[in-house]
């Protein structure tokens, strides 16, 4: 091979890997232009995904109270009423903690912020962190919404009860309470909404601190699920509570005599504490006295809920059925966030 000919191969092979290195970048160079103009992936962590929202469902409240479909011959009841004071409706004047609200994106609606679902959820207790979907009971009031029985020789007893329900799942156990807080109206248990004057002064209307809850337990009962129909689910009461043969007195033997040296002290003698110190008393239970906290148990689970109770069902000695008067808010319903 001559001199000249050896010279052009070189040539000609530098020019070959020339033209394939200037190939090769150029096609990478495009590929990095495309992904810069192209959205960053984010990685996630499957064990880890992000929070999100929870679904907010529709919901519209009932305006008139349904009717169970078990019951065929049921009548209204116009000498019992039951108003509805929601947990997180009112903001109680004497109030010891102010709940937490949750709003979902895109909405007005706020729900009670229920954060301790895991730590008490085998528990049942009241406030705005527990789950009492009436109002909370107080240290001076026992709360609750309220029942006025308008005719004292009435002989009610609760049977069934009815609520419209968002997420029934979220719910595991439902309870109902009664009890008769025979100061409820003179400690300022009853909800008040803030005043004009109030709101724009920053004034709370003054309570005065009384002796304690002078309560008497009525009843209460576990509550047995017995059909949905037509968005309503109907519960029945384990153990039916009665409405009559109720005291007004707060000591079971208001006149029993106490001994002059107990003087309503915390260094009287024991036996002083087995008498009546104060016997708060009412005259009827017409002014709402009567209270009714409704408490659940929730599943370990997430979600909005909404409860509003539809229906009270009441029964007689003779058996005949009655649905007790809906009264003041009964469009409005519970709310809580679950989580």
């Amino acid at each position: 091979m001559t001199k000249g000919l050896k010279i052009g191969l070189v040539v000609v092979l530098i020019f070959a890997l020339s033209a394939i290195y200037f190939w090769f970048y150029s096609r990478q160079n495009k590929t990095t232009n495309q992904n810069a103009n192209q959205p960053p992936i984010t990685q996630q962590n499957p064990t880890n995904p992000p929070p999100q929202q929870p679904s907010s469902q529709s919901f519209s409240p009932l305006s008139f109270a349904p009717i169970p479909s078990f019951i065929k011959n049921l009548k209204s009841a116009e000498d019992i009423r039951v108003d509805f004071h929601y947990e997180g409706d009112y903001t109680s004047p004497s109030a010891w903690q102010t709940p937490e609200f949750y709003t979902p994106e895109g909405s007005t609606e706020k729900f009670l912020s229920l954060s301790k679902v895991k730590d008490r959820k085998n528990k049942y207790a009241y406030g705005p962190e527990s789950f009492s979907i009436f109002t909370s009971q107080e240290s001076h009031s026992y709360q609750g919404t309220p029942i006025y029985l308008l005719n004292q020789n009435s002989k009610y007893t609760v049977s069934y009860i009815g609520f419209k329900v968002s997420e029934r799942e979220l719910i595991r156990e439902l309870k109902v309470e009664f009890g008769i807080d025979y100061l409820a109206y003179r400690l300022g248990s009853t909800q008040e909404k803030t005043s004009v004057f109030a709101s724009i002064f920053g004034i709370q209307t003054a309570h005065a601190c009384g002796p304690g809850t002078y309560l008497r337990h009525v009843g209460d009962s576990n509550l047995v699920f017995v059909e949905e129909v037509g968005g309503v689910a109907w519960y029945r009461l384990e153990k039916p509570v009665a409405f009559y043969n109720l005291s007004l007195n707060y000591c079971d033997d208001p006149s029993a005599p106490k001994p002059s040296y107990c003087n309503n002290e915390a260094d009287d003698p024991s036996e002083c504490w087995e008498y009546c110190h104060y016997n708060a008393s009412i005259s009827n239970l017409a002014s709402g006295n009567l209270r009714m906290h409704m408490l659940y148990k929730p599943n370990d689970k997430e979600g909005l809920l909404r409860i509003q109770m539809v229906n009270l069902i009441l029964n007689d000695p003779a058996g005949m059925y009655y649905q007790a008067t809906m009264g003041k808010d009964f469009d409005h319903y519970y709310r809580a966030y679950l989580h």
